[in-house]
């Protein structure tokens, strides 16, 4: 379970893991969901996932730290997949946007391990949504977003779409409204609808 970086090797290692690399995985996150990062031990991990401390070893080399750089790694591109396929199915640009600012919403609200980071761990999670990291994670979205609103929207438009996307599903997710629920994609279309879409249509306008 080797980290990487782009959203293409992202996605990649994650749909080509094989069994016990999803066991080993599945485990890290429910157990760092009950303890945290800092409580949660290889041994914690090796019992979650039913196997040795040596087989979890020879799945995941290199100590309790790298393992979880790896086992991160594997969940986003699991948190990737989920919204690529969604995106994939997809009609027009405004249920491109709705379907990713939902699937968005809901995986930062519902994770385990992020509720549990937030929660117990703040420092090792929200550096990434702030400052100068941030835009590390927008360019992220940008790319991962890039084929599906490439579709709908001429080049120029469509790395400003994809981060005012990733805006709104960070900002409802930290300041939840009744207004925009992502259990209720009708909410999150009307949103879309009222407000994103017009603007989307002026960038198209003074593009290129």
């Amino acid at each position: 379970m080797t980290p990487t970086v782009s959203v293409d090797g992202l996605l990649a290692g994650y749909r080509q893991a094989d069994e016990q690399q999803h066991r080993v995985a599945e485990a890290t996150v429910r157990c760092i969901g009950t303890w945290g990062i800092a409580k949660t031990s290889l041994d914690d991990i090796a019992r979650a996932a039913g196997m040795s401390r040596a087989t979890l070893y020879r799945v995941a080399p290199g100590g309790k730290e790298r393992l979880i750089a790896a086992v991160a790694c594997f969940e986003v591109g699991r948190c990737f997949a989920r919204i690529d396929d969604e995106l994939a199915a997809a009609g027009d640009l405004a249920d491109v946007l709705t379907r990713g600012i939902t699937t968005s919403m809901r995986i930062v609200t519902t994770h385990p391990v992020i509720k549990a980071l937030v929660e117990h761990e703040p420092d090792r999670i929200l550096p990434h949504f702030a400052f100068d990291q941030l835009g590390r994670s927008l360019a992220v979205t940008s790319e991962l977003a890039r084929p599906h609103l490439a579709r709908h929207l001429p080049e120029d438009a469509i790395a400003p779409a994809a981060e005012w996307a990733a805006r709104i599903v960070l900002t409802y997710s930290i300041n939840p409204s009744a207004s925009v629920d992502p259990h209720d994609p009708e909410s999150v279309r009307r949103l879309v609808a009222t407000y994103v879409m017009p603007a989307l249509a002026r960038l198209q306008e003074a593009a290129p």
